[in-house]
């Protein structure tokens, strides 16, 4: 395993693929979601009302695995290399309750991941490896009157090619 000493972020500032696939070619990535559903912590029967939701991205490891080469059955590209990626998500949730004047609450959940991204087939297993990332939706929804859903939607570039 790579720990996080190794392993350099650089955030996607616009939301636009269009202007990013201009720039370079986008070649190694994974586009993903993370979810979680929580029960919120009122004791009333009134549900809360969300002000905000937010979302980070933190990368414990990363790891190289050998795979086969070839092709697919969807027609993807094998290169006999995959890097497994495991982190966590910190979603922030802003919230009022109807009977508390005035008071903004928070919520912080901490939910792992762990994704798979194909990379080089000369992609060493040692070294810096370097992403870009971009999340892309972050949504915090009430179910009901007390159970709430976090989705956040996630795109990782690895940026290391032979």
């Amino acid at each position: 395993m790579i720990n996080k000493d190794n392993i350099y972020f650089e955030v996607i500032k616009q939301l636009d693929y269009k202007e990013e696939k201009e720039n370079e070619e986008v070649k190694f990535f994974t586009d993903f979601n993370v979810k979680r559903s929580i029960y919120t912590p009122t004791m009333s029967g009134k549900p809360i009302i969300i002000n905000k939701s937010t979302a980070c991205l933190d990368i414990n490891s990363c790891k190289v695995i050998d795979t086969i080469k070839g092709t697919s059955l969807e027609g993807q590209h094998l290169s006999s290399k995959k890097l497994l990626v495991l982190g966590k998500v910190i979603f922030t949730l802003y919230f009022f309750i109807p009977y508390i004047c005035d008071h903004l609450f928070h919520i912080d959940e901490i939910v792992p991941f762990s994704v798979f991204i194909i990379v080089p087939g000369c992609t060493k297993k040692d070294g810096i490896f370097k992403f870009k990332y971009m999340i892309e939706d972050v949504t915090s929804t009430l179910i009901s009157n007390h159970k709430l859903f976090f989705n956040a939607s996630i795109f990782i570039q690895y940026l290391n090619d032979c």
